[in-house]
Parts: C-alpha cells; structure tokens; sequence
C-alpha cells in the first residue's frame, strides 16, 4: 500500500465506523418509540389520572405545586412562551445529536460508555412508563392547562403522523430532563474550564421548560435525574474496562535528552 493511500483508507474507515453508530443509534430510537407506545395502558386513561391526582397531592402537600403558575407566566410573557414552546420541540432531538457529534468528533475514546450509559438509561424509563403510567399535566381536567407544543410538533403536518404511535402517558420519568442531565454530567466532567458548569444550565431549562408547558411535573424532572444517575451506577458495572467521561489519559512523555559527549 502506498504512502499516499493510507490516509483515504483511514478517512474511508471513519466514515464507516461513524455510518455504523448513527445506523445503531437510529435502530435503538425506533425500538425505544416502538416499545414506549407498547407499555402504554391498555384499558385507558382511568390508572394514569388517578397516579396524576397522587403526584399532585405530593406536590402540594410539599407546597411545591408550580406547574399550572409557570404556565401562567408564559401565557403572560410570549417570549417565554415561544421560547419553551420551540426549545421543548426541537431541544430533545437536537439534544442528543448535538452530544453524539461533538463526543464522535473530539472524545470518540469516551462515546462506547456514554452510549451504554445513555441507552440504559432510556431502558430504565420504559420500565417506569410501564410500572406508572402518568398522565401529564396537560391530560388533567381540573388543572385546565394547555399543550402549546400541540401545534409545533406537527410542523407543519410533517409529523403529524407520528401521533397514533405517541404513548400520552409516558411522562414518569421525563426523559427531557433526564437526558440534559447526562449531558451536563458528561460535559462537566470531560472540559476543564472554569465556565463548564454553565451547562447545567441546560437541565434547568428543560425543566423549567416541560412545566410551562404542562407537559412534566417537577417530579417527572427529578425522576429523569434519578434514572440517569441509576443507568450512570448500572453502567459502571456493565463496563468496567470502557472509557469514563472524567478519566484523564496521561500526557506523552517527553524523550529525554541526549547527552552531549565532551571531547
């Protein structure tokens, strides 16, 4: 093989290894909608209103209830509104392609147990989606809340068809925040700049976000950082020998120098 034809093997090899994650990534989406819309309830919405008046009850009771007052406040500021409204949309998907890519392009040593720990992660929620069906604060009467994404999800009529697939009552734990909070553990613990812990910033909106737009209960958000912190533990088991966020390769040596024989 010549000199000149091993870099574009390389580059071609790239391209495969990087084609064959996205296939993989893309593959365990469909599967993790599939078996979402499958645990849905089967005999309606009667259990996840009922687990919706619980979750209520606590919040209230805790005095922490804020959900139906956030809405309020983006009704009232419509900046806000279209903020949450179009960050809740497109923030999820854009999310965790915006991660992937930058772990691909500058940690790719890292991506094997960020993509573990993310998968797992998304496992553990299903289960939660199963156990305890949730209706969001959006599906309860008597909160009398409003779905503002209804509209931008469709954009357009484009993913219009995606509703009959949608389980409506998947919002124990919320993946919008739980997802952000992998994320920011990542992030925090690969950069090393002062400014890294900016990023938490980004869990913290989306969860703001999800209650202004009823479609979370802080709960929801707190069970989303839970089940990330649960998948991070499982994680660690499963892959021992992979790669952590936070682990440090050690600098190159420097060649000693040479001792100049003095005559």
């Amino acid at each position: 093989m010549t000199t000149d034809a091993r870099p574009a093997l390389a580059a071609r090899s790239r391209s495969l290894d990087l084609a064959a994650v996205t296939a993989l990534f893309v593959a365990l989406m469909f599967l993790y909608e599939a078996i979402r819309d499958l645990v849905g309830p089967a005999v309606g919405a009667a259990a996840p209103l009922d687990h919706a008046s619980d979750v209520i009850a606590l919040e209230r009771h805790l005095r922490l209830f804020v959900e139906d007052d956030l809405q309020r406040l983006a009704q009232r500021v419509g900046v806000i509104d279209f903020a949450t409204t179009w960050f809740y949309t497109v923030g999820y998907t854009a999310g965790f392609i915006c991660f992937f890519t930058w772990i691909w392009w500058r940690h790719r040593e890292k991506l094997p147990f960020l993509f573990g720990w993310y998968w797992i992660t998304n496992g553990l929620a299903l289960l939660g989606y199963w156990l305890y069906p949730l209706a969001p604060p959006r599906l309860v009467p008597a909160l009398g809340l409003v779905d503002p994404t209804k509209e931008a999800l469709k954009l357009g009529g484009s993913l219009s068809w995606f509703e009959p697939f949608r389980n409506l009552y998947a919002a124990m734990p919320s993946m919008h925040v739980g997802q952000t909070v992998i994320y920011a553990v990542a992030i925090t613990a690969i950069l090393r700049s002062p400014a890294r812990y900016l990023v938490w910033l980004w869990p913290a909106m989306m969860t703001f976000t999800v209650m202004a737009t009823a479609n979370h209960y802080w709960l929801d958000g707190l069970a989303g950082a839970v089940a990330a912190g649960i998948g991070l533990a499982i994680a660690l088991l499963v892959f021992p020998r992979l790669e952590r966020p936070w682990t440090r390769r050690p600098a190159p040596a420097r060649p000693a120098a040479r001792e100049v024989a003095v005559t």
